[in-house]
């Protein structure tokens, strides 16, 4: 820890001088960088901060402008005090010096007999050399520590245990939820309502949380911050020590986190580089590639399929929650009721994406496909089967939806291609797959079908394909802003039951029996939004473009800017 001033004011080379403090008691725990010894008019150019001027003020005229001026230089520098030996120049330190200090907060210190400056400096600087050094050595150890961790592939708790045991404190590991993933030397005193403590401390970076007695940093990579590592006490170090070892520590968290992942994930990884190179194979060799996918595990076979499975969950939640409510400015209730993703994990949206992929390649195993399964984008997952002489495309399609109904996933749509003669035409159609597969899971829950073809998606399809165009948003917001912005003041949510109304086809009596209102209420609430809309619902063109409107908003919050399926190559085809 660097000297304070009042540590240097009790060093008995100053003491040796009778020090009077003539000035700001209050900011005796200055550090204190150096000691600099200084007999000019103008020391505002010499200093660079956190320097302990010494000074007789040899040089000093009687004017008190200057004598400000002089004051002023020194603390505006940054300088930690002023040290001036009385005798050679002045009796005593002027007051309009001591009343200039005063107002910046600079402590100015009086030496009533004369000492040695080099006495002084040499005491200081060999304190502080010290201290440089055994953080020095503090910081090698810390590095071959946390190298050995690395070497080792410790998992997170070894280190918060290995970075305890330096800190000589509590040190927690706690997730973005504030739920505590490892401890260690915390006991019930530190943990005891650990979450509503933690909750309160906001920030980013390495920061001091003086209220509680921690000191916090993120843990994370480029990709984001997924926890926080805090030494939950007081350390046995100096405080610039224990900032360098957590934030030390929160890298080795950080790469372990990856490495973790990554060994777990090896297959994984292999399995997309290959299916996302496939997909740009293009003419690619034909041989080469199929060597390749057999290594990785893919039968030999004369025809292959491309298969992409998508969530839906996000959509099912719209279209089904009566608490969602599209605002005007196109956000939703629940986000703005704290249910965005802001609140959660920023891993969440792989988590899931994992889920399903490895659901989906054990689903291809249990319906005794040999594929190879992995991750494509926009949390769709890519299959490549390869067809037997006695198992066709539809064959295939109907194991995997079967083997998919029980699975994990909370809702999933299964879309394919054309059955191929080549691994590198079968690669071209992810795409193709992939896109269907995002706008199928538009589709509505009730009316899903086991699998979905290009030609099944039609209008979501086609609105997919614009919904980069700023015509069509501006349409959709035209069409629907009075209802949107209805629903925002007034808390209701007319948009939901046009949506319901418009997918039943009109049928205010079927309409009437799944939404649990009876036909008066329900025709009450249809001449509400005909009278916010200014629009006829009888009218058949006024509902398709209320329909489309509203197929916009769900194909913009769930696929703008996906690209759509390429061009066929007639070369690969």
């Amino acid at each position: 820890m660097p000297m304070t001033v009042g540590q240097v004011l009790a060093t008995p080379a100053v003491q040796a001088g009778h020090p009077e403090l003539l000035s700001a008691a209050d900011q005796l725990d200055r550090p204190v960088r150096w000691v600099h010894v200084f007999e000019g008019s103008d020391p505002g150019a010499l200093l660079s901060g956190g320097e302990l001027l010494l000074t007789t003020l040899l040089a000093l005229p009687d004017d008190p402008g200057k004598q400000r001026r002089y004051v002023r230089a020194v603390a505006g520098a940054g300088a930690a005090a002023l040290v001036v030996e009385l005798g050679r120049r002045f009796a005593r330190v002027p007051g309009v010096m001591v009343d200039e200090a005063a107002a910046a907060s600079l402590p100015v210190v009086a030496l009533h007999k004369v000492v040695k400056f080099v006495t002084i400096t040499e005491a200081v600087h060999a304190q502080i050399v010290d201290e440089q050094h055994d953080l020095l050595t503090f910081a090698r150890r810390v590095h071959e520590v946390f190298t050995e961790t690395a070497v080792e592939g410790a998992d997170a708790q070894a280190i918060v245990e290995r970075t305890a045991a330096m800190a000589g404190c509590a040190v927690v590991l706690e997730d973005l939820a504030h739920e505590v993933m490892a401890h260690a030397g915390a006991g019930a005193r530190v943990l005891r309502d650990w979450t509503a403590r933690s909750r309160v401390v906001a920030g980013s970076g390495t920061r001091e949380v003086p209220e509680h007695g921690w000191l916090v940093t993120d843990v994370g990579s480029r990709q984001g911050v997924w926890a926080r590592l805090l030494l939950a006490g007081s350390p046995d170090v100096p405080p610039a020590a224990a900032r360098m070892l957590v934030e030390r520590a929160a890298q080795a968290l950080a790469v372990a986190r990856l490495m973790e992942r990554d060994v777990a994930a090896l297959r994984a990884r292999a399995l997309n580089r290959f299916l996302t190179g496939l997909v740009s194979a293009g003419s690619g060799d034909e041989e080469d590639l199929r060597a390749a996918a057999e290594v990785l595990g893919l039968a030999r076979a004369s025809r292959f399929l491309a298969v992409c499975v998508a969530p839906t969950l996000p959509t099912d939640e719209m279209s089904s929650s009566p608490r969602h409510v599209m605002t005007s400015r196109g956000e939703d209730d629940m986000s703005r009721k704290g249910g965005g993703a802001a609140d959660h994990d920023p891993l969440d949206g792989q988590r899931r994406e994992q889920a399903l992929a490895d659901a989906v390649a054990t689903a291809a195993a249990t319906a005794g496909l040999s594929a190879l399964t992995g991750p494509l984008e926009d949390g769709v997952v890519g299959l490549v089967v390869a067809l037997t002489e006695k198992l066709t495309g539809a064959g295939a399609l109907d194991r995997l939806t079967a083997a998919l109904k029980p699975s994990r996933t909370r809702g999933h749509v299964v879309a394919t291609a054309r059955e191929r003669d080549r691994l590198v035409q079968a690669g071209a159609d992810l795409p193709e797959a992939s896109y269907v597969a995002r706008a199928a899971a538009l589709m509505p829950a009730p009316h899903r079908q086991d699998y979905y073809r290009i030609t099944d998606i039609r209008l979501r399809g086609l609105l997919m394909l614009l919904a980069d165009d700023s015509r069509l948003t501006a349409f959709a917001e035209r069409e629907l802003a009075p209802l949107l912005v209805h629903d925002d003041r007034h808390s209701t949510a007319l948009v939901p039951l046009l949506r319901e109304y418009l997918a039943a086809g009109g049928n205010v009596a079927g309409l009437a029996r799944t939404s649990h209102l009876s036909r008066q209420a329900l025709y009450a609430r249809l001449h509400t939004i005909e009278r916010v809309l200014g629009a006829d619902l009888g009218d058949a063109e006024t509902r398709t473009s209320l329909h489309v409107a509203l197929l916009t908003k769900e194909v913009g919050a769930r696929g703008a800017g996906s690209p759509p399926p390429p061009a066929r190559d007639p070369a690969v085809d």
